[in-house]
């Protein structure tokens, strides 16, 4: 029994490896240009890219339509959704950060690829008045057990304007994603769809209140 559960673990150990090894081979400029058209060059930050933050962008291209106001939650150095969202559904996106260098980043970034973005220093909706279509968010997840990436979604859920649609997505190798679609139900919200996509362990839960 023991060197089964050993076994599993090692298992698990390697997956994530093979992970994070994959996710900061997306993080390069290439792939950054390759699947989101957007010039990373300019941002600074280790690795902004996986398998989530692909998988968020074909929620986005379902279910984003041209012009919708779209508020990018912890956008990242690269703010690589918002300014896709800018060049290819030409929305009025605001991004948000909590970190000054990923700010900065941010907005250097967007200059260089000429995307009109408004780039905020904002924790989760604190002093966000405008009112959007969409909030998007990648909740910050250490490891499955990090209890405080569930508490993040919860307050999300408690703080986002009832009219306001949102989209979290999240990396089963990070996240309980059963723990997640309990948190998201349990905060009087429904799921319109989770999307998934093959090979991909992510889900993006497009969600509504009520």
């Amino acid at each position: 029994m023991r060197i089964r559960q050993y076994t599993q673990l090692q298992s698990v150990k390697m997956l994530k490896f093979i992970i994070k090894g994959i996710t900061r081979v997306l993080s390069t400029i290439f792939f950054a240009k390759l699947l989101f058209g957007v010039d990373c060059s300019a941002g600074n930050a280790g690795y902004q890219i996986g398998f989530s933050t692909i998988l968020m962008k074909k929620a986005l291209k379902k279910f984003v339509k041209p012009n919708d106001k779209v508020l990018d939650i912890g956008t990242g150095a690269f703010a690589i959704h918002s300014i896709w969202l800018k060049k290819n559904m030409n929305a009025d996106v605001t991004a948000t950060e909590i970190s000054d260098e990923y700010i900065e980043s941010a907005k250097r970034v967007a200059k260089d690829n000429n995307a009109g973005i408004k780039v905020v220093k904002s924790d989760l909706f604190k002093g966000i008045k405008n009112k959007f279509d969409w909030a998007i968010f990648n909740p910050p997840f250490r490891g499955r057990e990090d209890h405080n990436g569930y508490k993040i979604i919860k307050r999300l859920l408690e703080e986002a304007p009832k009219s306001t649609k949102l989209i979290i997505v999240s990396n089963a190798f990070y996240a309980d994603l059963k723990r997640v679609e309990e948190t998201i139900k349990g905060n009087g919200y429904s799921i319109i769809e989770a999307v998934t996509a093959f090979l991909n362990p992510s889900k993006a839960y497009v969600i509504e209140k009520g």
